[in-house]
């Protein structure tokens, strides 16, 4: 499992290179990043280094802060995953809150009809 943003740099990665090399540079890497996981060039060396030790992408050359690199199967299959993980997360809450709300519905129901019975029986 893949930290934030190590998985953002993933995703800009996949999202640039389409499994051919590209040369990028960090600045590239760092704009395409969502504004809460902004980090300077080291962040995005270690980033990128760690995605190629684990096998996500291919790093041909490295020069300061431009990158030559690929997304590998791994690396796609991964991205891929998280979004199909993501949409599964928000079927499942709206599933489960609509659950929720006809069963609250249902018990307040039978709860008021059996008070109305309660009452009617009672005087």
């Amino acid at each position: 499992m893949l930290d934030k943003l190590t998985s953002a740099v993933l995703g800009a990665v996949n999202a640039q290179t389409n499994g051919s090399y590209k040369v990028l540079e960090a600045d590239e890497l760092i704009g395409a990043l969502p504004e809460k996981l902004k980090t300077d060039a080291s962040g995005i060396e270690n980033a990128l280094r760690y995605l190629c030790e684990r096998g996500y992408v291919d790093i041909r050359y490295s020069d300061k802060n431009t990158y030559c690199v690929c997304s590998l199967p791994k690396g796609r299959t991964y991205d891929e995953s998280i979004g199909a993980d993501r949409d599964r997360g928000k079927k499942k809450f709206k599933s489960q809150l609509l659950l929720t709300f006809f069963g609250a519905l249902a018990g307040a129901f039978i709860g008021g009809c059996l008070a109305g019975l309660l009452f009617v029986f009672a005087f």
